[in-house]
């Protein structure tokens, strides 16, 4: 196959750069990327010289964007280091990854309680993402979620490893008349573009959500309708058992016999410290409300529409869901060749039992 041109027939352009010298010698390349991970660029190509500029190491910037050569916008750009490279006699393929790639691989840092209680948990996932050339300039928001020493932390970490300790707490329980009850808000982190990082909070729930895109036979942007559902049970809970845990005889037991009939009997056994039967039933209530419906998410592929990114919102209308439902782009693979093939995974992120749990016992501060 013959190094692809820089003009697709979707009209989008192309380019990728090594070491900041051109590298026209793309036969196919495929860009990867999900929310809380490094982006990824995977380039297939010919030619010994080609060969020769590919080190690992190597800086790679990619960029692309669609309009006509007078009027053209980049709206993506990807940076990254050479991380692997397969030679071959006739294709050859490296992949980089973005700078995310450095807080996976940093030093190892102390990070103690005494340093950090009390901060704002998103201003400490900034502090720690301000390393080796990542922009941290739009992280200025701040998440309302401050640190305690009860938080899993802290200790020897790596700066990814930290980051990631910092976001699993940064979940927000929204109860108001805009949501439905008990809605959980997940913050999530990426590299959106070039070497900027971003942290978001997708909010698909809110009564008036705005979906950059909808999905549907009317817009004429679906291939062949190609909608891939994954259900996730393995959190689902139909019959509760909620009991105190310094008394035993006082307990509160539920069921959902809707869900029974659907998925089976799935039991689950809880304690908490009360002896008050109103907050252990408000607890059984709450919990399996939550999860008594398994976790859908979705891969969909769409045709010229290559430019939505990670925390953006899709509303999927399609005959096989029974209503017109909004989420979460997740993660997403563009494939570049002879065409552009882009799939999006679409959804929620999963928050355990325990997790909703922790969430419930504060609240105002969550």
């Amino acid at each position: 196959m013959p190094a692809f041109p820089q003009v697709f027939p979707e009209t989008l352009y192309f380019n990728v750069t090594i070491d900041g010298i051109a590298f026209p010698y793309s036969v196919s390349a495929k860009m990867q990327h999900s929310v809380n991970a490094a982006r990824s660029f995977s380039c297939t190509f010919a030619g010994k010289e080609a060969l020769e500029m590919c080190r690992l190491g190597a800086i790679v910037e990619v960029n692309w964007g669609r309009g006509n050569l007078d009027n053209h916008v980049d709206d993506k750009t990807f940076i990254g280091i050479v991380k692997d490279l397969q030679p071959k006699d006739t294709l050859s393929t490296f992949t980089a990854l973005d700078y995310t790639t450095f807080l996976a691989e940093s030093q190892y840092v102390h990070y103690k309680v005494e340093d950090y209680i009390g901060q704002d948990l998103y201003f400490a996932a900034a502090n720690a993402c301000n390393y080796k050339g990542i922009d941290v300039s739009r992280l200025v928001q701040g998440s309302g979620i401050f640190i305690t020493n009860s938080m899993n932390i802290f200790g020897w970490k790596t700066r990814k490893e930290f980051i990631d300790a910092c976001f699993n707490e940064m979940k927000v329980l929204v109860n108001d008349d805009r949501h439905p009850t008990n809605t959980i808000q997940q913050w999530q982190y990426a590299i959106r573009n070039g070497k900027v990082m971003d942290f978001f909070l997708p909010d698909p729930n809110h009564t008036n959500a705005f979906s950059y895109v909808t999905l549907s036979a009317d817009e004429g942007n679906l291939l062949d309708e190609n909608i891939v559902s994954k259900i996730d049970t393995t959190r689902l809970i139909n019959a509760i058992t909620v009991v105190s845990s310094s008394d035993d005889t006082i307990y509160v037991q539920l069921e959902d016999s809707h869900s029974q009939k659907t998925y089976g009997v799935i039991g689950k056994f809880l304690t908490v410290q009360t002896t008050d039967k109103n907050k252990l039933e408000n607890v059984a209530y709450l919990t399996m409300n939550r999860f008594k419906e398994p976790t859908i998410s979705y891969t969909v592929s769409l045709t010229n529409k290559d430019n939505l990114d990670l925390g953006d919102l899709i509303k999927i209308d399609v005959p096989s869901l029974p209503k017109n439902i909004i989420k979460t782009t997740v993660g997403y693979e563009v494939t570049f060749g002879d065409t552009i093939a882009t799939r999006y995974q679409v959804g929620q992120q999963k928050v355990s039992l325990k997790e909703y749990i922790d969430i419930l016992k504060e609240p105002i501060d969550r």
